[in-house]
């Protein structure tokens, strides 16, 4: 009785530690695929997407920032151009990146 208690324990334990993980990955790939939005930050950008933030910086113009977690929308704000702008210019950093790496730009 003991065995079949702690097998069906481990049956439930096995299928909550499975369905985490297939929850976890399926936001990794939902927020993978989601386009560049103006409330998104560099850094955010640069871990969805696998793409070094310096990179990203460099994409728009501004000096690598480790600590900077302003919005594109923020960002455009203080630069004084327009928010569909910077978005471009970072999707076309991240397409060039995934490009380079060999994997599909998403």
């Amino acid at each position: 009785m003991l065995v079949l208690g702690l097998a069906f324990l481990l049956a439930i334990t096995g299928t909550f530690v499975f369905a985490y993980r297939a929850g976890r990955q399926a936001r990794q790939i939902h927020s993978a695929n989601e386009p560049i939005r103006a409330w998104m930050s560099i850094p955010f950008i640069a871990h969805t997407r696998h793409v070094p933030a310096p990179v990203l910086f460099q994409a728009i113009g501004l000096q690598p920032e480790p600590h900077d977690r302003r919005s594109i929308r923020h960002i455009a704000h203080d630069l004084k151009r327009p928010v569909p702008e910077l978005m471009t210019q970072l999707q076309r950093a991240v397409d060039a990146a995934a490009h380079a790496s060999g994997n599909q730009p998403r």
